[in-house]
């Protein structure tokens, strides 16, 4: 940082309820915290969101600010699939449009293949013009976004079979993009999705399995090329907020990134000085790797991470993973804390260019979502959220899908499964992997015949109770189903989809469940694998909502692989045809016509959309969330009294503003804790026999607005692990506030360990049968390489390993090592020596 050469002035700012909660967290952790100093450009105002004057964007110190010496809160959207297809964001599935067209680059050339370059030409116009249209544009600005991250490949400008030489119409799309923005005084950032030769080896660059920017001369030079003409074209468009160089470099090292990222801005530099460069930051060292860029002399730039809490194996989606990471974790440290710091050690901005605070998370979803952007805009930070459009077969919302925005359908109204939850019981409303909410199903005009259908199957035998189904009109009240309680099988229908005889009782005495009395009740039951569906016809109106009711159960018999599905779909059900709940158009580009493939292009132009309400609520909201704001404090003093059937607990009373308390338990040491109780108490008695098991358990504070961090694990047995044996990895006994558990990709599934920096640790108490040599060997997996870690116990190490590169973040190889082993309890600590690896388990076997 160059205080010797730049200005740096303190600034009184307004903080709203989440970012005020932030700066208390900030100041608690000491000068490295990004709230205690924050270097600031010459005094400059800072307006509300969406209130700035809209002008061309510079850097000054870590802040976007416009022309007018104001501070702008960018907060945006990506328009991801529109100019950069990734084929998933069509049906969020793998194979959306058929085997082996897994990215842009395979569906281009199978289109050329099977009708010609013209007509290639003239499809992908076709979609381009319908994934993305003026509408779009209005909702973005309605939905409380000031900025538009425009992903695109080098070959929307670059003709291929020309290199170094310019598409005859290049620039339409971006044109007409950039036109869009500024009408409705929107920023653009410009982001190479993928550039020639392809930047890694994932599908998003364009074609998978490629990265091969890096190793020629060739590739390099045209990308070079392709930033001077872009810049060129706009070097004096101040609707653009910055040129993002290169998505998700992955397939480099930093100091190749590096490099080449100054090329690229001495290649815009010649021909644009206005505009912000934006630094690619995804290399395995960050923006570490590139120090202060006024030190490479680069000014007027930003650097781009992308951050995915509760995603690709960071945590788990929910309230907790969003928790620690906008208010810097349990500790003050981490979190936002750890990313800030990194920005004003290098005295720049950053973008966070893609995120995704909402999916999965419901109603939750737009809380979460407002404070992850208005936090991140109290710390200086732009932010694009990933994304603005995903399409499903069945549509609807759901929990909260990919995209702020996705295909009308909702045709699956509620659902439960034993691999979510075996055993189920509960109200449609509760139903574990779809619970049943308002939808609209039909927005014409009139009346519209429409068909409830009830789905029933299991791989190996089904047995499900099914009452007091309704449908009702969420306007007049009428329920337009009739016998949902069942007695006889009047007005129902029965298919067959596969699989072995099934039994229908109407009749049946189900007696109390899912929290009421019934009489008559259906039961469906199949001894063997069946997949069969009752159906009946229902009128609903056009434009109105209706919402299900009612409640069904797995009565245990089925195993482990049943499931139980209603729908409410347009098209009578036929026998032998399994119904999908399925609302977008399906096609195949290796064997359908070129007019269906056509008009599948087009239909994302004219069918219904449905927008995240719960988003578009909490982003325009005048009033900041509370969300984060409220967290108690943790239970101190844990302690257990075990007895002989009942094990009880008992911890001080957390500080705060608390309601309750929430008890989890587990019988792993740091994995698969459930919540087993709520309580206002500070004691609970957990009626369980132990039978030589050792049951771990913490307790949370919460109130009606956040949760607290949990206390101390306490565990009723012996908590050391056996040595010779296996240990898995998210088990550890204590560890490094930085260490996060992730989900593994491995084999056997599970959770991993990983955001390991220097000395971060993680510690296992142990207890090792006899003194000797044993074979020790390590499940690891990193993208870079890495120095890897050592082992020991106490100040002794007995072992260091270096960690080769796997390949991939959850590709795992087994490395052996020898180590001797003293007998006893002892604690195991693995501490870090490199960055950038993760760890499934490791095992002790001891030698002959």
């Amino acid at each position: 940082m160059k205080q010797n050469t730049r200005t740096m002035t303190a600034n009184k700012i307004k903080l709203s309820g989440i970012s005020l909660a932030l700066a208390m967290t900030l100041s608690a952790c000491g000068s490295d915290a990004p709230g205690a100093v924050t270097p600031a450009p010459s005094p400059y105002e800072q307006p509300v969101a969406q209130q700035e004057s809209y002008s061309l964007l510079k850097q000054n110190g870590t802040i976007w600010m416009n022309q007018q010496n104001q501070k702008v809160s960018l907060r945006g959207i990506n328009l991801g699939n529109w100019l950069a297809m990734e084929m998933w964001m069509l049906e969020m599935s793998d194979n959306p449009l058929g085997e082996n067209i897994p990215d842009q680059y395979s569906l281009e050339e199978k289109l050329s293949e099977r009708f010609g370059e013209t007509e290639k030409e003239h499809l992908m116009t076709v979609f381009r013009d319908n994934w993305i249209t003026e509408n779009d544009w209005d909702v973005i600005a309605e939905s409380g976004f000031n900025l538009v991250r425009i992903p695109f490949l080098y070959s929307l400008l670059e003709d291929d079979d020309n290199p170094k030489t310019l598409k005859e119409d290049a620039w339409h799309y971006l044109d007409w993009a950039i036109a869009e923005a500024k009408e409705r005084e929107l920023y653009v950032i410009l982001d190479l999705h993928g550039a020639a030769g392809r930047q890694g080896w994932e599908q998003h660059t364009g074609r998978e399995g490629q990265n091969k920017l890096w190793e020629s001369d060739e590739y390099r030079d045209r990308t070079l090329w392709l930033w001077r003409q872009i810049a060129d074209r706009y070097k004096d468009e101040a609707a653009i907020a910055g040129y993002g160089l290169l998505n998700e470099p992955w397939g480099t090292d930093s100091q190749t990134l590096k490099d080449f990222s100054l090329e690229l801005y001495q290649a815009v530099r010649e021909v644009d000085n206005k505009h912000i460069v934006i630094l690619p930051g995804h290399n395995s060292d960050g923006i570490e790797a590139y120090g202060d860029p006024f030190d490479l002399g680069m000014t007027n730039v930003a650097f781009e991470i992308h951050q995915y809490p509760g995603i690709f194996g960071w945590g788990e989606i929910g309230y907790e993973v969003h928790r620690d990471w906008l208010t810097c974790g349990e500790n003050g440290a981490t979190g936002v804390c750890d990313w800030a710091k990194r920005a004003r050690d290098v005295y720049t901005p950053l973008l966070v260019g893609e995120l995704q605070p909402w999916t999965g998370l419901g109603e939750l979803g737009g809380p979460i979502t407002r404070a992850t952007f208005d936090t991140f805009n109290d710390l200086n930070w732009a932010a694009t959220a990933w994304s603005y459009k995903t399409t499903s077969p069945a549509g609807g919302l759901g929990n909260g899908q990919w995209g702020l925005v996705t295909n009308n359908g909702d045709q699956l109204l509620a659902k439960a499964e034993t691999w979510s939850c075996n055993d189920w019981e509960s109200t449609f409303s509760d139903a574990c992997s779809g619970p049943a909410k308002s939808t609209t199903p039909y927005s014409g005009e009139g009346s519209k015949t429409m068909y409830l259908v009830i789905k029933t199957g299991a791989f190996n035998g089904s047995d499900v109770t099914y009452d007091n189904i309704q449908l009702t009109n969420d306007v007049t009240g009428e329920n337009i189903l009739i016998n949902g309680d069942f007695g006889s099988d009047s007005g129902w229908t029965e298919l067959s989809l596969w699989g072995d005889p099934r039994t229908y009782d109407f009749n049946y005495d189900a007696g109390e469940f899912a929290g009421s009395d019934t009489g008559p009740a259906l039961r469906i039951t199949s001894p063997a694998g069946n997949h069969s569906l009752i159906y009946q016809a229902v009128q609903v109106e056009g434009g109105q909502s209706y919402t299900l009711s009612g409640k069904f159960k797995d009565n245990g018999a089925g195993g482990n692989d049943m499931w139980a599905e209603i729908y409410l779909v347009p098209d009578m059900p036929q026998e032998w045809v399994d119904v999908q709940g399925r609302s977008l158009p399906q096609i195949d580009v290796n064997s359908s016509s070129k007019e269906e493939i056509e008009a599948y292009f087009a239909a994302f132009g004219t069918m219904d959309y449905i927008l995240n309400d719960y988003v578009l609520e909490a982003m325009t909201a005048e009033q900041a969330p509370e969300i984060f704001t409220n967290i108690p404090s943790k239970p101190a003093d844990l302690a257990l009294t075990v007895g002989e059937e009942i094990i009880g607990l008992s911890w001080n009373a957390a500080e705060g503003d608390v309601d309750g308390y929430k008890v989890y338990r587990s019988t792993a040491s740091r994995s698969g804790f459930e919540v087993i109780a709520e309580t206002s108490s500070t004691s609970y008695t957990d009626n369980i026999t132990s039978n030589g098991t050792t049951y771990y358990y913490y307790v949370a504070a919460f109130n009606d607005i956040d949760l607290g961090y949990g206390s101390e694990i306490a565990a009723s047995g012996p908590s050391f692990f056996s040595v010779p044996g296996l240990i898995e990895a998210e088990n550890y006994t204590s560890a490094h506030p930085g260490v996060q558990t992730e989900t593994s990709g491995d084999n056997g599934g599970g959770s991993n360990i990983g955001h390991f920096e220097i000395d971060r640790w993680v510690d296992y108490d142990v207890k090792i049968d006899s003194a000797g040599e044993y074979t020790v060997e390590y499940r690891l997996a990193t993208v870079p390489g890495s120095d890897g870690f050592s082992l020991l116990i106490g100040d002794e190490v007995l072992d260091t390993v270096t960690v080769p590169a796997t390949g991939g973040w959850q590709d795992y190889i087994t490395v052996t090592s020898t180590v001797t082993l003293p007998e006893g309890e002892h604690t195991i600590r693995l501490n870090s020596n490199g960055q950038e690896w993760n760890l499934n388990w490791f095992r002790f076997t001891k030698s002959e």
